[in-house]
């Protein structure tokens, strides 16, 4: 192999690197923002939701990447999109009467 190539190669595999760590970020960050949104009208549910389109686009682009790595990463994206499909449209409002002290 060349000299050429084998940068070619190293800068390849530091970009790989990059990319898995972005799309786990991007995971993290999505799961976080998950749990704090109430309703799908949320725009931390609209992050979340940016977050997985980033890293399910991003995640298949990755050709260094390990069988047990990749199998972890889509068991990730998978358990956010069920959790993203579980997060109701509106949030239940409950009605309390006001009591007054007298």
């Amino acid at each position: 192999m060349s000299e050429r190539t084998q940068k070619l190669v190293s800068i390849r595999h530091h970009t790989d690197h990059d990319l898995q760590v972005l799309v786990s970020r991007e995971l993290d960050r999505a799961f976080a923002m998950l749990n704090v949104a109430t309703t799908r009208t949320s725009p931390l549910f609209a992050q979340a939701e940016k977050a997985y389109d980033t890293a399910r686009a991003i995640l298949p682009r990755i050709a260094d990447l390990s069988e047990g790595d990749r199998l972890h990463l889509e068991s990730r994206l998978k358990e956010l999109r069920s959790r993203l499909d579980q997060v109701p449209t509106f949030a239940r409002v409950e009605r309390y009467l006001a009591s007054v002290a007298s």
